[in-house]
C-alpha cells in the first residue's frame, strides 16, 4: 500500500503588523505589492514532509515517522543540539497523543564545517535529511484514525549568516489503528542524508505590479551596461545570480545635531535570487534645516562574509561637504589567514556640537562649530587560529575647528568665540599620528545581526601630536569593546550585553581625540560627541524581540522591538564628575538578514528624548 503523505502549509500567526512602511529604503506603496507564489523562496526555502512507515497498525505495535527536510543548494540547517546557536538548533516536538508513545527524534550525523574567516567550526545539515521518530501504540488504543502533529523549529542559513527562524511550524499525518494486524513488527530504518538535485535552488519572488509602480520598481536588464557597472561596483563575482532592483522612496531624518531633513531618494539594490540584499546604491536629494539643500550618495556592499564596504558622500548649501569610506576584508591569503580594515574620512560639517569637557556638562553648555577633518585608520590583520585576530596599524587625524553653521547662529554660540573654551586642548585644531595594535576574539554566529556568541576587542594606541601648539607631545590609549549575545532556540528573543572602557594617559590631549560618549553605538540618549573626557565607561542591556516577519516587495524583512538601558560616563584620573547616566530607551530594527538593516533608537536622558539611527550594517 502506498504511504499517504500530508503536508500542512504553515501560515504566520502574527496579524497585528499586516503591513510595514520603511521610509528610509522602501516606499509606502510597497504594501500593495503582489508576488507570484513559488514553492521555494527565501521566506520558505525548505521542503518538509512527514509520513508514517505504516499507515495501519494495531495496539501494542511499534513503528516510526519519517520527517524529510529537502534543503536547497547553498543553504544549511543547524543540528539537533538544543544548546546550539551557531547556527541555531533544529528542534522537532511531537504533540502529545494519548495512545502514542513517541521516542526522541533520531537525526543523521551532521557535517562538520569551518565557519568563514576562521570563526570556529559548526555542525550543519545539507542536502536531503531523513529524521526518524520511533513510536509505540499503547495496548488500550481503540480503533480509529489518529492525527499526528509535529511542530518544527528551524533556522535556514547561508555562509553569510542565518535567516529568519521558523517557529513551531506544524506538519501532520494520519495513522489508522485497527483491532488486529497480520504483521507483528515493523523494520525501523536508520536516519540518513543524501544529495538534492543540482538545480534545486531557492527561487526569487517575482513582483507583479501595475503601472506606474512597475516603472518605479524597475528591474534592470542584467545584460545591459548599467547593471554590469553596478555589479562591478558591488564587487560581485562572475555567475553571481543577482539582479538590480530600483526602489523610489521618501527620505525623512531627524537627529539632535543634524536637524530635520525631508526629501526623496532612489535606491538601486543588489539582490540575490533568494531576495537577500547584499548591497545598495542610494541617491538622495533633501532639505536640511541646518545646512539647506543637500545631495547625498550612500553605497553599501557585502559580497561575502567579513568582506564589505560602505561609502558616503554629502554636499550642502552651507559648507557641509563629506566623504567617508570604510572597507573590511578578512578573506585574503591562503585559507583566509590575512585581512585589513580601512577607514578614510575627508569632510567639513558645520553642525558639530561641543559642551565642554567632563561628565558634568549640561544642555545649557551647548555650542556649535564646523569640524574639518582629513584622516584615516588602517589595520592589517592576521588570523592565526579559530576566532582569534591580531592586527597592527596606524591612524592620522588632521582636524580644524571653525565657525559653525550660519542657520544656527541665532540659536547657539560658536565654540571658537567662547572664552571658557580658549584653553581647551585642540580647540583651534590639531594633527595626531598614531600607531595601534588590536587583539580580537570573535565568537559570534555572524558579523551582522548576530544572535549568539561573544565578541571582545582590545585596542592599544600610542599617539603623537605633530602640530603646534602641543598641549602634550604623546599619549597612550587603551580601549575594550565587549559584547555577549544570548538567544532562545526559536530566535524570538536575543539578549545583548555590552560593556566598553577607554583609558588615556593624559588629560591634555586634543578634545576631539579624547574618550567620548554619545550616538547610536554608545549612549543613545545623546547625539555624537555629547561627552568628552580622559576616560569613559559604557554599558548596555538590550532585549530584542522579533515581533514580525513579512515579505515586502519580495524582500524577507524582520521587525525587532528592543527595549534597552544604556549607562555610562566620562571621567578623569582623579575625579568622577557629574551625573552617571542611566538612559532607558526603545530600538526598532527592520532587518533584511543577514546583512542590511534600518535601525531607529529613541532614548531618554538629561537633555530630553533623543533619536538616533539610520540604514546600517547592524551589530
Amino acid at each position: 500500500m502506498a504511504k499517504k503523505i500530508i503536508r500542512i502549509t504553515h501560515e504566520p500567526s502574527d496579524t497585528f503588523f499586516r503591513n510595514l512602511c520603511i521610509s528610509a529604503i522602501l516606499p509606502i506603496v510597497s504594501i500593495f505589492y503582489i508576488s507570484t507564489s513559488l514553492s521555494q523562496t527565501v521566506e520558505n526555502p525548505l521542503e518538509i514532509y512527514m509520513s508514517p512507515l505504516e499507515t495501519t497498525l494495531a495496539p501494542g505495535q511499534s513503528s516510526a515517522l519519517t520527517i524529510t527536510f529537502r534543503i536547497p543548494r547553498g543553504f544549511w540547517l543547524g543540528d539537533n543540539d538544543r544548546s546550539a546557536r551557531i547556527p541555531s538548533a533544529t528542534v522537532i516536538d511531537l504533540q502529545k497523543q494519548k495512545y502514542f508513545i513517541f521516542e526522541k527524534p533520531l537525526f543523521p550525523e551532521p557535517e562538520v564545517r569551518g565557519v568563514p574567516v576562521h570563526l570556529g567550526i559548526t555542525r550543519v545539515f545539507t542536502g536531503e535529511i531523513k529524521v526518524i521518530v520511533p513510536y509505540k501504540i499503547t495496548e488500550d488504543a481503540p480503533p480509529g484514525d489518529y492525527t499526528i502533529v509535529a511542530k518544527i523549529t528551524y533556522t535556514p542559513g547561508l555562509n553569510a549568516g542565518h535567516l529568519t527562524t521558523h517557529v513551531h511550524e506544524p506538519y501532520s499525518t494520519t495513522v489508522t489503528v485497527v483491532s488486529k494486524s497480520s504483521d507483528s513488527s515493523v523494520n525501523i530504518p536508520k536516519p540518513s542524508r543524501g544529495p538534492v538535485p543540482s538545480d534545486y535552488f531557492v527561487q526569487e519572488s517575482r513582483l507583479n505590479l501595475p503601472q506606474p509602480m512597475k516603472t518605479m520598481f524597475h528591474t534592470w536588464d542584467e545584460n545591459g551596461p548599467f547593471a554590469k557597472f553596478l555589479h562591478r561596483l558591488f564587487i560581485d563575482p562572475e555567475n553571481h545570480g543577482k539582479h538590480i532592483q530600483t526602489v523610489w522612496h521618501p527620505f525623512v531624518g531627524s537627529t539632535e545635531n543634524n536637524g530635520q531633513s525631508i526629501g526623496g531618494a532612489i535606491a538601486l539594490m543588489n539582490v540575490t535570487r533568494e531576495g537577500i540584499m547584499t548591497g545598495t546604491f542610494d541617491i538622495r536629494g533633501y532639505s536640511n534645516e541646518n545646512v539647506g539643500g543637500t545631495v547625498a550618495v550612500d553605497v553599501v556592499s557585502c559580497p561575502a562574509a567579513y568582506a564589505n564596504y560602505w561609502f558616503s558622500a554629502q554636499l550642502s548649501d552651507d559648507r557641509n561637504l563629506q566623504v567617508h569610506f570604510h572597507n573590511e576584508n578578512l578573506t585574503l591569503g591562503k585559507n583566509d589567514r590575512f585581512g585589513y580594515e580601512l577607514q578614510v574620512d575627508a569632510f567639513q560639517d558645520p553642525r558639530y556640537r561641543f559642551f565642554g569637557l567632563g561628565g558634568n556638562t549640561d544642555e545649557e553648555d551647548e555650542t556649535n562649530y564646523t569640524h574639518e577633518e582629513f584622516g584615516g585608520v588602517l589595520d592589517l590583520y592576521w588570523l592565526p587560529a579559530n576566532n582569534i585576530r591580531f592586527s597592527v596599524g596606524g591612524k592620522i587625524r588632521s582636524v580644524d575647528v571653525k565657525r559653525g553653521a550660519d542657520r544656527l547662529a541665532d540659536e547657539l554660540p560658536f565654540t571658537i568665540n567662547e572664552a571658557r573654551f580658549l584653553n581647551v586642548a585642540g580647540i583651534r585644531g590639531a594633527t595626531i599620528v598614531g600607531e595601534r595594535v588590536n587583539i580580537v576574539y570573535d565568537g559570534r554566529n555572524q558579523e551582522f545581526t548576530p544572535s549568539a556568541g561573544i565578541y571582545v576587542k582590545l585596542t592599544a594606541e600610542y599617539n603623537q601630536v605633530t602640530s603646534d601648539p602641543k598641549p602634550v607631545s604623546n599619549y597612550g590609549r587603551i580601549s575594550v569593546d565587549l559584547r555577549k549575545y544570548y538567544s532562545t532556540v526559536d530566535q524570538k528573543f536575543t539578549l545583548l550585553l555590552r560593556n566598553g572602557w577607554t583609558f588615556t594617559t593624559s588629560e591634555n590631549i586634543p578634545f576631539f581625540d579624547q574618550a567620548t560618549l554619545g550616538g547610536e553605538a554608545s549612549l543613545r540618549a545623546f547625539d555624537v560627541g555629547r561627552f568628552y573626557g580622559q576616560h569613559a565607561v559604557f554599558g548596555s542591556v538590550e532585549l530584542r524581540y522579533q515581533a514580525m516577519h513579512k515579505v515586502i516587495m519580495g524582500f524577507p524583512m524582520d521587525l525587532e522591538i528592543a527595549p534597552f538601558l544604556d549607562f555610562g560616563q566620562v571621567f578623569n584620573s582623579t575625579d568622577f564628575e557629574g551625573e552617571f547616566n542611566l538612559n532607558p530607551g526603545l530600538s526598532i530594527r527592520v532587518l533584511n538578514r543577514p546583512n542590511i538593516g534600518i535601525v531607529a533608537n529613541g532614548a531618554i536622558g538629561q537633555d530630553g528624548i533623543v533619536f538616533t539611527g539610520g540604514v546600517s550594517l547592524p551589530f
